[in-house]
């Protein structure tokens, strides 16, 4: 049975597609500033997560955002088995907010009036771009999504993502990595947009089985299992370079980069995968673009205050 024949998305599941990306990201948020403040104790104490130390294995903050994140990450997946990935990603904005302001009270990095009209913009541009996005899914079979993966158009580009990632682990990170956080938010990324893609083909497949069990059940599909495992392999290696860049740099300014790149990179991902563009019409891509554009502006905005204040109160301990 063909995704085509199975694939009359019922006006609900987008719904609740929406309802988990924003419980998701809500907890994400909140996992960030946890995992932040327990980065921050045991750098206290001496210890270096850049240089390997698993000291935050023993700290109880850092576990409190683990678990969090573990609620989110799972909610985040249940949200990309019903809606499509340009729909869902966006919605990570409400993360981006809710770290930042987190942030101002529990880890004191405040945040001034440029810091907030960055997170209003930042709101503005997710919902220029969700209101525009397309709600149903591009494939619901495991067999329609290996073809896709196959494809030379998007081997190409994997070939590519692959040599950027090694060019940033063995060359970037050594020279720049304490120096600009783009480094570690780079790797992160690029992992995460191909883990979006293999959270995408394993949940639609997922609820493609629930609700043909007998006709359709993806579960019969081998190439099902070794896709679960490498979304696995991707949230380690995500999650691996975000620590990182957590540990170096203020999660103010960290986590709206990363959004922003992250969400960059999963559109391109996207677009490379299904080699299209998932919109309905030209003016709604335009709309998307836009709205992804006043993303960034809010995220610059972010970036802006974060380093205002730093180099305020570095002026003020030299004083």
């Amino acid at each position: 049975m063909s995704s085509k024949d199975i694939s009359n998305v019922p006006p609900w599941q987008s719904v609740v597609g929406i309802s988990l990306a924003l419980i998701s990201n809500a907890f994400i948020g909140a996992s960030v500033v946890f995992r932040k403040r327990g980065l921050l104790d045991i750098a206290a104490q001496g210890h270096d997560v850049t240089t390997g130390s698993t000291a935050y294995l023993r700290n109880s903050f850092w576990w409190a955002g683990m678990i969090l994140l573990a609620i989110g990450e799972l909610s985040n997946f249940g949200a990309y088995a019903f809606s499509p990935a340009i729909l869902v990603t966006p919605l990570g904005t409400l993360s981006v907010v809710i770290s930042t302001i987190l942030s101002n009270y529990v880890l004191q990095e405040k945040l001034n009036f440029l810091g907030k009209t960055g997170c209003a913009l930042c709101i503005i541009g997710v919902i220029m771009i969700v209101t525009h996005a397309p709600t149903a899914q591009a494939t619901d079979t495991i067999p329609d999504f290996a073809a896709n993966i196959i494809n030379p158009v998007f081997l190409v580009y994997t070939f590519i993502a692959a040599c950027l990632i090694l060019w940033l682990i063995y060359y970037a990170e050594p020279k720049f990595g304490k120096q600009t956080p783009f480094v570690y938010i780079a790797m992160s990324s690029t992992g995460g947009a191909y883990l979006v893609l293999s959270a995408q083909g394993v949940g639609s497949s997922i609820v493609t089985s629930a609700r043909n069990w007998n006709t359709a059940n993806q579960f019969l599909q081998w190439p099902m299992y070794p896709l679960i495992v490498f979304m696995i392999l991707t949230v380690v290696f995500q999650i691996h370079y975000l620590n990182k860049a957590l540990a170096v740099y203020s999660t103010a300014i960290v986590y709206p980069i990363h959004y922003v790149c992250f969400t960059g990179m999963t559109m391109v991902s996207t677009a490379f995968l299904f080699r299209e563009f998932p919109v309905s019409s030209i003016d709604a891509g335009g709309s998307i673009i836009e709205g992804f554009i006043i993303l960034a502006i809010g995220v610059v905005l972010l970036y802006k205050s974060q380093f205002d204040l730093t180099q305020q109160v570095r002026a003020s301990e030299m004083s």
